[in-house]
């Protein structure tokens, strides 16, 4: 018996362990081999936020996150088909042969539950919703050819044009943020996606090594050779504590050539930061967008 009772569990006293070691898995949750399955499926579907993604950050009224979502996407379908010419899913031409089947009831019945039947093919989307975790906030990410910040222009634009704000397509959504690329919110990842975007918009210092503000670059050096302008950076950091906003603001400070002049009140250009921790275990994704304001 004493030996047996040396074997039962030791209370929180005794010497071993008080609580069970985590054996790893998702953020120290376990998946069965379907819920890993469904991940992989997710990501290759482009349900899932990655590296290198484009899209739009959405914010929507409060407890509207359905409504929202819908009405958000249903607006990108209409614009992707004018603007980019991409027709919405589940539009196949079978009309026609419905209406011809219409007088045999028995025919259109058993063709509709053999198509339930069948099961639909899973392809990506060129719109695709993803939650993000925080309050409403979602990202509706895009595939080429859709160009996000044209999508966002023309959006805006016919609200503006519209006067009975009743008739304006959206109800629920609050502000719309194109995102050119995407990345993790590490260093290097702020460097990278600062560089991707910035380039076009911005002469920027010679990349020497990891430190990109090492050497100044002359203007006959490195970058496009674009114009002196005045520029500011604002930020929009939500759920992260990895880095604080002036941290984020002088890294990508550092990266524009010293001819271009910091000017907060009325800028040229103005750089767009979104830093959001996503759900997931620990991934952390830094976007970065550029928008021209107008004075």
């Amino acid at each position: 018996m004493s030996d047996g009772a040396g074997k039962r569990k030791q209370g929180p006293g005794g010497n071993g362990p008080a609580t069970k070691k985590s054996k790893g898995g998702s953020g120290g949750k376990w998946q069965t081999p379907h819920q890993k399955a469904r991940k992989t499926e997710q990501a290759e579907l482009g349900r899932t936020l990655e590296v290198n993604d484009a899209g739009i950050w959405v914010t929507y009224a409060r407890g509207m996150k359905g409504k929202a979502i819908t009405e958000f996407k249903n607006l990108c379908n209409e614009y992707g088909e004018s603007l980019f010419g991409v027709k919405p899913p589940n539009e196949d031409g079978d009309n026609d042969e419905d209406d011809e089947d219409a007088g045999d009831i028995e025919a259109s019945i058993e063709k509709e539950l053999a198509s339930m039947a069948q099961p639909k093919p899973k392809t990506k989307q060129t719109f695709t919703p993803i939650g993000t975790g925080l309050d409403c906030v979602f990202f509706m990410k895009t595939v080429k050819p859709v160009e996000p910040l044209k999508l966002v222009t023309k959006a805006c634009q016919d609200a503006k044009d519209c006067p009975d704000p009743m008739q304006r397509k959206t109800k629920y959504i609050n502000r719309l943020t194109p995102i050119f690329d995407t990345d993790k919110a590490t260093d290097k990842g702020i460097e990278r996606v600062a560089r991707t975007v910035m380039e076009s918009h911005f002469e920027l210092k010679s990349e020497s090594g990891e430190d990109a503000s090492a050497e100044p670059a002359t203007s006959e050096q490195d970058g496009e050779g674009s114009a002196a302008c005045t520029y500011a950076i604002r930020y929009n950091i939500r759920n992260h504590t990895a880095f604080k906003s002036s941290e984020v603001i002088k890294k990508i400070a550092d990266l524009v050539s010293p001819k271009h002049k910091v000017n907060l009140t009325s800028p040229d250009k103005v750089v767009l930061v979104e830093i959001f921790q996503v759900s997931g275990p620990s991934f952390r994704v830094l976007d970065l967008s550029r928008w021209h304001v107008a004075n």
